[in-house]
């Protein structure tokens, strides 16, 4: 440091260093050269997917929130020691890590990167024994759902399928089940997706009075949560409104049970979903509002974004278009920083398009659209998060990603609820 070969930074709280970028590339070419490159790689990887493995604590609210922070600052090196493993052999470790760490990779929009290391495990599955490559056919499958590619997703869960069976891990078939029934209402093949969604849930019933490990218990609450949520959101577009919400309600209660925010943020925008069929805005209200909390205090900002569009059809219809424009201003520019992100996979998502764009135009004019767009576009990544939980939002720009209030609010709504 004293000769400016490193510099020192802080993130978040915690001292980090870095190499400058000429000299870390003299000594990896020295390392290259000098008969340790894979010791080093190895030694490398295995720290940092050790370091990777979250605590029991770390799994819930509010330790998870920590654990998410750690993930973020090393993303670098993690995804280096992900990329390393496949290629060395190291595919167990591997795949153990991209199952633990799946979260993360969602929550902070890197799934694109978590399904490439999933294909690279694939690519040599078969050195895995039937039970790891069956793993790994469903790990690499869930996060194609959300990287867009459903058909191959659908294909690689129907692959991982009997190798569950043959396995006899019950838990697994169902989450299995579970999201096949939901890539099949996607489709609107109802009647397939309620075969397999309800097929899902008693297989759960069937081994719930089991004892489990951690992370057999985990993907228990997971499957009590995802798929009375997918099941519900089926019903909803029957038109079973009734049914939907009983279904929503049932998922959101398990999800607190996890108290683990992917779970919890489909469970309530699921639920705004259905209050607002019901004619229920408060309801729905209350709903986003917390949502839309819990995925900016996780620095979720994709999520927060369909939040902000959810919100945005609810004062559509509450008569307020002006409102409505500017929130979906804010979530597509936040979207279109911060990416797509994973939760649009699991929920229906709220108007948002040309049609409903067009339908406020008509109600506004189109001086004012463009006038109230343009402010709705400035506001995304300061107060778009204010504005949404409150109609007039303080002249004080705030940082919605890290302000004590939010978090204070998003603790709140916990605890009442």
């Amino acid at each position: 440091m004293d000769n400016s070969l490193v510099r020192t930074e802080t993130r978040p709280g915690q001292p980090r260093f870095r190499v400058l970028e000429t000299i870390r590339e003299y000594a990896l070419d020295r390392l290259r050269h000098g008969g340790d490159w894979t010791a080093a790689h190895d030694r490398h990887a295995g720290y940092f997917l050790a370091l990777a493995e979250p605590a029991d604590d770390e799994l819930q609210d509010p330790g998870q929130l920590v654990w998410l922070n750690r993930l973020e600052a090393e993303h670098d090196n993690l995804a280096a020691a992900l990329s390393w493993c496949p290629d060395q052999g190291h595919l167990e470790p591997a795949l153990h890590v991209m199952w633990v760490t799946w979260r993360f990779w969602w929550m902070h929009g890197h799934f694109a990167e978590l399904a490439r290391f999933g294909e690279a495990i694939l690519e040599k599955s078969e050195q895995l024994p039937s039970y790891q490559r069956a793993l790994a056919l469903s790990a690499t499958g869930l996060m194609l759902v959300v990287d867009g590619d459903k058909a191959r997703a659908q294909r690689l869960l129907e692959q991982s399928l009997p190798l569950f069976r043959q396995a006899g891990t019950r838990l697994d078939v169902a989450m299995v089940l579970g999201n096949l029934g939901h890539l099949m209402a996607l489709q609107g093949r109802y009647a397939e997706a309620s075969r397999l969604l309800e097929d899902s849930q008693a297989l759960l019933r069937e081994v719930r009075d089991g004892g489990y490990a951690r992370n057999q218990r985990l993907l228990e609450l997971m499957v009590a949560s995802e798929v009375p949520n997918f099941l519900g959101q089926v019903r909803l577009a029957q038109g079973d409104h009734d049914g939907a919400a009983r279904l929503f309600t049932e998922g959101l209660t398990a999800a607190r049970v996890l108290a683990d925010r992917p779970s919890i943020l489909v469970s309530l925008y699921d639920l705004a979903l259905g209050c607002r069929a019901l004619g229920d805005m408060a309801g729905a209200r209350e709903h986003l509002t917390e949502g839309l909390s819990l995925a900016a205090e996780a620095g979720d900002q994709s999520s927060a974004a369909y939040y902000l569009e959810a919100i945005a059809a609810v004062a559509s219809l509450e008569n307020n278009p002006q409102r409505a424009v500017r929130l979906l201003a804010a979530a597509d520019a936040l979207l279109e920083s911060s990416g797509s992100g994973w939760l649009h996979g699991y929920v229906p998502r709220a108007p948002h398009g040309d049609d409903a764009l067009a339908a406020l135009r008509s109600r506004i004019g189109d001086a004012a659209f463009e006038q109230v767009w343009a402010h709705g576009r400035a506001i995304a990544g300061r107060r778009a998060v204010e504005y949404a939980m409150h109609d007039d939002p303080p002249d004080s720009l705030l940082l919605p990603w890290v302000r004590t209030p939010l978090r204070a609010l998003a603790s709140s709504l916990r605890r009442t609820a």
